[in-house]
């Protein structure tokens, strides 16, 4: 999973430049072959409709799997591996919670305010900023040379300033902190991990060939009198090979959860170019939809049913046929 390099790296250093500086960044945290087979899990051209499982989703230029959980065990042991438990143990002084994740990519185009994490959330909407402490882990999972991760140094500290805004603007940045941005373009695998509190975006970019594939999760400092605060973990329950209970806990078992899964889609949140593409795969489904429609208008129940029958014998009989050949 992890580069020996990173593996080498203690998890005070990580805290300490957390703690003082706001960020952490590794290079290459990921081994390659291991991001490779990651992508592997996930089909971001497969978008569901109409179909009982955990998939993408598309909220304009973006895809996102939101329930990674579920769909990639990949991402789920890099969420729960031991070196972001104790990274968290060391950070946090009380219970802490994963509160979101997601795998997602951003195409084309894409323009993020300047915004900080510690959001808190009537339903869809966010009503206020919170104290609790918190982390951002994000890991590129394509080379980044452009839309990267951007982060005002120092931010953490004076963010709470700024309390009373959901996004700060591009020309309050530029006139005020332009100096302290810090831009973050680098090789697939690597890792960014930044204090919620500290005001960051990724930089806006406009490419029609372009694409940034990341893994983004978050954890936040939960005590007991935030409950409800985060999103619903949907876990693969095949996933869990190690049910401790601090992984339990961290999970969210047993926790209130009162957050929509994030981006909020429907049909209104894609672009014209998908809704075609989905027009596309609909339309021999359709036509088998039709056809099924027909044949139970005309046919009567008892003669559907014999034909399952049939096809059933058949299929078993060609089983055992196929099972005596190869023997």
């Amino acid at each position: 999973m992890f580069t020996l390099n990173f593996q080498n790296i203690s998890t005070s250093q990580i805290v300490n430049e957390l703690k003082s500086k706001g960020y952490f960044v590794f290079e290459q945290a990921l081994t390659e072959q291991y991001v490779e087979e990651l992508l592997l899990d996930i089909d971001f051209n497969h978008i569901l409709v109409n179909n009982n499982d955990v998939g993408v989703v598309i909220a304009y230029n973006q895809k996102f799997l939101t329930h990674c959980l579920v769909s990639s065990k990949k991402a789920y042991d890099i969420i729960t591996c031991q070196k972001v438990l104790d990274i968290c143990n060391e950070y946090f002084s009380d219970s802490y919670k994963l509160t979101n994740h997601r795998i997602y990519q951003t195409s084309k185009i894409s323009h993020m305010p300047w915004h900080t994490d510690n959001n808190r959330q009537a339903g869809k909407q966010l009503v206020s900023k919170h104290n609790m402490p918190g982390l951002l882990f994000l890991f590129y999972l394509s080379d980044v040379t452009k839309n990267p991760f951007q982060y005002l140094k120092d931010s953490h500290k004076w963010s709470h300033k700024y309390s009373h805004e959901i996004y700060l603007s591009d020309r309050f940045i530029d006139n005020n902190y332009k100096q302290d941005i810090l831009t973050f373009m680098m090789k697939k695998g690597s890792l960014i991990l930044c204090d919620i509190h500290g005001v960051h975006r990724a930089e806006p970019f406009q490419d029609n060939r372009y694409t940034r594939t990341t893994l983004l999760f978050q954890v936040d400092q939960v005590g007991n009198d935030n409950a409800g605060h985060g999103e619903k973990n949907i876990v693969n329950t095949e996933y869990i090979d190690n049910p401790t209970q601090e992984v339990m806990d961290y999970l969210g078992f047993g926790f209130k959860r009162e957050y929509p899964a994030f981006p909020c889609t429907s049909v209104a949140t894609m672009t014209p170019e998908d809704i075609l593409k989905i027009q596309k795969q609909l339309l021999p489904l359709t036509l088998q939809a039709l056809a099924k429609s027909l044949a139970t208008f005309l046919l009567p129940g008892k003669v559907k049913i014999n034909a399952k029958r049939l096809l059933w014998h058949l299929k078993s009989s060609r089983s055992k046929i196929s099972k005596l050949f190869r023997k």
